[in-house]
């Protein structure tokens, strides 16, 4: 019996000496708090998904302008590259049609602003001087042919017409019949003059060239020079073929110091 308890008593202390020595063991570690499963590393991605997420794209706001463009094309090119290469990636698809939305979005308001604009100043309006509605054609059709007979009528009046054609040419003779029928309609005086002796038909009051061209260092044809016989000054109007419609335009640009009608 007393065998019995002293072999307690030693296992009894034996028990506690380990325990003494786990306790220095385990002495400023974490401390145990139970089953295995409540000691499982914590996953940073869970641990993060409650966060805010911070946005990649820089703050662009104090950025020159151009500046700004370009680094928000450079996201949106991106965005495509990866969409392309990655095809399977859905959300980088998705990435690239919201850039795409953005930029069709922004091209939506700035139509918008260009017509508020118009509306604070009317004189950016085109449609108020050259409009392209299909029923003012014919008004601006009669305008255009009214300042057109203007400028012709103010050639005339100082001016005459120098053809040189080459009779021989189908072209060439094509384009004098044009000329005098625009100068006959116009009231222009006109000499034409062939360079290669040939007359065409619709020009018989033809002169031969005599060294006229030459002095005018003319070298294509046909031409068609306005002169001013007072003071012998010219300038050329038209080279090659042209309808009369065309030639009534020319007429009104050169009257005009080619001013643009658009």
């Amino acid at each position: 019996m007393a065998r019995c308890a002293l072999v307690g008593f030693i296992s009894a202390c034996f028990v506690f000496s380990n325990m003494v020595m786990a306790d220095e063991v385990i002495d400023g570690e974490k401390p145990f708090t139970g089953w295995h499963w409540y000691n499982e590393p914590v996953n940073k991605y869970e641990a993060k998904k409650n966060e805010k997420p911070k946005s990649d794209i820089a703050d662009i706001s104090k950025m020159p302008i151009q500046e700004q463009v370009k680094v928000l094309q450079g996201y949106t090119k991106d965005a495509l590259a990866t969409a392309i290469l990655y095809p399977h990636d859905i959300e980088a698809n998705a990435s690239f049609q919201r850039w795409q939305k953005f930029w069709t979005d922004h091209a939506g308001y700035f139509s918008q602003a260009f017509s508020v604009a118009q509306l604070k100043y009317p004189d950016l309006d085109y449609n108020l001087e050259h409009s392209h509605y299909n029923s003012i054609a014919s008004l601006e059709s009669a305008k255009q042919q009214s300042n057109e007979d203007k400028a012709i009528q103010k050639i005339a009046e100082n001016y005459g017409l120098f053809l040189f054609y080459r009779g021989s040419d189908p072209v060439d003779t094509q384009m004098a019949g044009v000329v005098s029928a625009f100068a006959k309609a116009k009231n222009i005086s006109i000499v034409p003059i062939s360079v290669d002796g040939v007359v065409a038909s619709t020009l018989p009051e033809t002169r031969p060239d005599t060294g006229q061209s030459k002095a005018m260092r003319i070298t294509h044809y046909p031409a068609l020079y306005l002169v001013e016989p007072k003071s012998r000054k010219y300038e050329p109007v038209a080279y090659g073929f042209m309808t009369q419609d065309d030639l009534a335009t020319r007429f009104m640009y050169v009257a005009t110091g080619f001013k643009p009608n658009f």
